[in-house]
């Protein structure tokens, strides 16, 4: 199972816009903000004044289309991806040219060389 999507992702959003930050000593970041920021944030919903759930709150959103309803990023899911051997395209393209082979006879096209 993959990673599961936070607020700390430059792709989540709040469809709320009260996605806040809040530093140990209680100044409130911006999203923005926050990126610039070096120490230590936590996440703080100002529409529930309490900390945001993640995920699991109904208004959480990623821009990249990427958030799973159980809340999995498959972003950092990687997709294996299947090609056909040299072998199988080969006789693809063998059947291909069978299935041509009687329209280029009414051409009058002999030989094609591929």
């Amino acid at each position: 199972m993959g990673r599961m999507c936070t607020p700390d992702c430059p792709y989540f959003r709040c469809l709320k816009k009260s996605l806040a930050f809040v530093t140990p000593r209680g100044k409130i970041l911006t999203p923005r903000a926050k990126e610039k920021y070096k120490g230590k944030v936590t996440a703080w919903c100002l529409w529930a004044n309490d900390v945001c759930k993640g995920y699991q709150c109904q208004y959480a959103n990623c821009v990249k289309h990427a958030m799973l309803p159980n809340g999995t990023c498959t972003l950092g899911i990687k997709v294996k991806e299947v090609g056909r051997s040299i072998e199988e395209e080969a006789k693809a393209l063998e059947k291909e040219y069978l299935a041509l082979k009687p329209k280029l006879k009414k051409l009058r096209i002999e030989d094609i060389d591929l």
